[in-house]
């Protein structure tokens, strides 16, 4: 099976209050389903430990997934669909709306691959 092309364009940290709050470091990983290696998203980590959400507006790619952030009719977590591999089908994670307000997809342990983004 063919796997998505990730987009080749070059990205800019976002530096907000969250990223602050996680003590100012961040980087890009390039996130993949474990099981088949199909790249998934390209994501913003701020601050140290394992990546337990991906928040929507850390999401830098394939545009589908980074314009969610934008769309006015996703407010809430029943506007949203889990985030399924395109590959094999695996369902990677689901919605959830943290604490702060922020929508992000709550991962499911063990089905993401992460690495070190050259965005």
């Amino acid at each position: 099976m063919s796997e998505p092309k990730q987009e080749t364009q070059k990205f800019t940290l976002k530096n907000d209050r969250y990223r602050k709050a996680r003590g100012g470091t961040a980087k890009f990983l390039d996130i993949s389903c474990s099981s088949c290696n199909t790249w998934i998203l390209l994501y913003q980590k701020d601050g140290p430990g394992r990546v337990l959400r991906l928040y929507l507006n850390r999401i830098f790619a394939p545009s589908a997934l980074a314009q969610l952030q934008d769309r006015a009719d996703i407010t809430e977590t029943k506007h949203m669909t889990n985030l399924v591999c395109p590959s094999c089908g695996a369902v990677l994670g689901s919605p959830l709306k943290y604490d702060d307000g922020r929508l992000a997809y709550h991962l499911r342990p063990g089905l993401i691959a992460k690495k070190k983004s050259k965005a």
